[in-house]
């Protein structure tokens, strides 16, 4: 049986690899040669006999953030427009500019915004 690899550079396997996953699967280690599973919970897996990763020269891969969406709304979120992801609030609006969203928190328009999990406000606590 041939057995898939998924290249971390390539977006279409990048998509397919974590559409296949748990959404509870936060990121993917390459460890001592193995391919590990890690959940939110801390909960890891080796899922080596499943398939394999192309990691190229890194060592673990992060599941890309969702971004928010009407349902978000009043809920407690990260906002980003470049690099910098340190700008926590309360997603208040959420409109298009442009065929773009822009998401909105204290009459500042952002280009990115993703609803925090549980975990990931425990984490800030």
């Amino acid at each position: 049986m041939t057995q898939r690899i998924f290249d971390i550079e390539n977006e279409k396997d990048m998509q397919d690899l974590w559409n296949i996953l748990p959404d509870e699967v936060c990121k993917i280690e390459a460890s001592c040669g193995d391919v590990v599973l890690v959940y939110d919970n801390a909960f890891r897996f080796s899922i080596d006999d499943i398939f394999s990763i192309n990691f190229h020269d890194k060592t673990e891969i992060t599941r890309p953030a969702q971004e928010a969406t009407f349902n978000d709304i009043g809920k407690l979120c990260r906002f980003w427009n470049g690099e910098e992801k340190n700008n926590f609030g309360i997603l208040e609006e959420i409109t298009s500019l442009n065929n773009e969203l822009r998401f909105w928190k204290n009459n500042t328009s952002y280009k990115h915004c993703h609803r925090l999990t549980k975990q990931e406000i425990e984490e800030l606590c």
